[in-house]
């Protein structure tokens, strides 16, 4: 049997109004059971939207009674809206009429989505030109590397101890993933 949840949101503990207002609005679409929070939109935890997220199983419906009751700003928006479609799970947004059980919610959906995607291509191309600007003008990206005097004991701990790797990665002062890493490229056994 599929359920239908009311997610309310208000940004402030006095807005009592607020929630009453959703409430009443949300109550024509028969909420098996309501998730009530107020808090900032902004806020990435919000622990009634994350319940209800739980408790909504393929087929469910989610309503709220606007958008900018997920979250306020895109990305949060498109990755809740994304968790949502994968898992199955209609959305009801009352003031803006979307419901992605119906075609033209789908589509409005599909729209926000590319336009999402569109928002995070344009982040990863900034990023790379960034970091392809900073290498042409010297600066060394990610670790230093290690010098061959570090590399050298550690070769020689492993070959002519009996020592662990996280004995040798502790006396060289590096991670154990190091020693790991230069035990393999090395082809290093005891």
């Amino acid at each position: 049997m599929t359920k239908t949840i009311g997610y309310i949101r208000t940004s402030k503990n006095n807005q009592n109004l607020g929630v009453e207002v959703q409430k009443e609005a949300l109550n024509r679409y028969k909420i098996d059971c309501f998730f009530i929070e107020q808090v900032s939109g902004r806020k990435e935890n919000r622990k009634e939207l994350n319940k209800a997220l739980e408790v909504l199983e393929k087929g469910d419906t989610l309503v709220i009674y606007k958008i900018d009751r997920l979250g306020r700003s895109t990305k949060q928006l498109v990755n809740i809206m994304s968790e949502l479609q994968e898992r199955g799970i209609n959305l009801i947004s009352i003031k803006e009429n979307i419901d992605t059980s119906t075609p033209m919610g789908k589509v409005i959906f599909t729209i926000l989505s590319a336009i999402a995607e569109l928002e995070a291509d344009y982040i990863s191309e900034r990023t790379k030109e960034a970091l392809a600007i900073l290498k042409e003008n010297g600066v060394q990206l990610g670790n230093k590397g290690l010098d061959e005097r570090t590399i050298n004991k550690i070769k020689k701990l492993y070959v002519e101890t009996d020592l662990t790797q996280k004995e040798i990665a502790e006396k060289c002062d590096v991670c154990i993933k190091t020693v790991y890493n230069i035990k393999k490229r090395y082809h290093l056994t005891r």
